[in-house]
């Protein structure tokens, strides 16, 4: 019995259903009273501080509860951030975006790449803007009608998902590969946006590489990508150059959202990163805070994503 099949028999529920369908089920069961809390500032880096077994179960204690959460949209506008019904240029900007990457994702036949309906947003170094992508693409692509979106922090180091988004999250995917003791539909966390799912990264592990590359988490990513054929799930990655996870994450994806600042990414960064991803994946590149006159409509430090070139990496360059 694999690991969804357990999650599947721990939910009491028909065996027909997929376990995603299951922690729907379980998350329909929650109020919309539960709201989100502020996060706080984060310590430093948890692998500086990491003193505990890496494979460690969660206490009885220590199990997340918190079902929904209540996005403040006006914070988010704020930041900088696109929100469902947004008519901004940046929002249009994602729309351009966004859409390959679904045509990709429901493509039929010969022209559907394995687990297209599987993202990963990615850069070669920090503070390239890759978790703002991640987060504008969930909530442009949650504006579709009849699209699901499962937006995933898989950076299990230094998880900033739940720091823009403003809330606490104890456990998350992570803890799901770690222990088949803990359900999905506990640390699956439903937004007030009908079409956003959220699932935090979860507790530090200096073994998450090794997590990440086991045949419990290639069954766990297979049953999300195949069994919900509407719903499209992005994982917000760390830096490729900066980490390995990412690597063993892009075996698992069907495409690549790569993000590149400009005016400040070397060539060779990109290109060293690049070589680390398989070849045979869908690569699409974002630049990144590109100084134009559209930085005076309010975007910020965040300027605009006017470039947006698509590259298959089998054409060798």
């Amino acid at each position: 019995m694999n690991l969804i099949e357990r999650a599947g028999k721990r939910l009491g529920l028909a065996s027909n259903k997929s376990v995603i369908e299951k922690a729907a089920d379980r998350l329909s069961e929650g109020t919309s009273e539960q709201v989100a809390r502020p996060h706080p500032v984060p310590p430093e880096s948890p692998a500086a501080l990491w003193t505990g077994d890496p494979l460690r179960k969660p206490t009885e204690s220590r199990r997340q509860t918190q079902r929904q959460i209540a996005l403040d949209l006006d914070r988010l506008r704020a930041m900088g951030y696109t929100t469902p019904g947004d008519q901004s240029t940046l929002a249009e900007e994602f729309r351009l975006i966004k859409r390959p990457l679904l045509d990709n994702c429901f493509a039929h036949g010969a022209a559907r790449s394995g687990n297209a309906n599987l993202i990963m947003v990615t850069s070669s170094g920090p503070s390239e803007g890759k978790t703002f992508v991640a987060i504008n693409l969930a909530m442009s692509m949650a504006s579709e009608h009849d699209v699901h979106v499962l937006l995933i922090d898989a950076d299990v180091v230094n998880p900033s998902v739940p720091l823009v988004l403003g809330f606490e999250a104890q456990l998350g995917m992570i803890d799901v590969v770690r222990d088949p003791s803990i359900e999905l539909a506990d640390v699956m966390i439903r937004t007030d946006i009908d079409n956003l799912t959220i699932l935090p990264a979860g507790q530090f592990t200096p073994l998450a590489n090794e997590l990440l590359a086991s045949p419990r988490m290639t069954s766990f990513v297979d049953e999300i990508a195949q069994r919900y054929s509407d719903r499209v799930i992005i994982f917000d990655s760390p830096p490729v150059l900066a980490r390995t996870e990412p690597t063993v994450l892009a075996r698992h994806v069907g495409q690549i959202a790569f993000v590149v600042e400009a005016e400040r990414t070397s060539r060779s960064s990109v290109s060293d990163a690049l070589r680390l991803i398989d070849d045979n994946k869908s690569v699409r590149i974002i630049l990144n805070k590109v100084p134009s006159v559209l930085a005076r409509d309010g975007f910020g430090q965040y300027y605009n994503y006017g470039y947006y070139r698509s590259r298959t990496r089998s054409d060798g360059k």
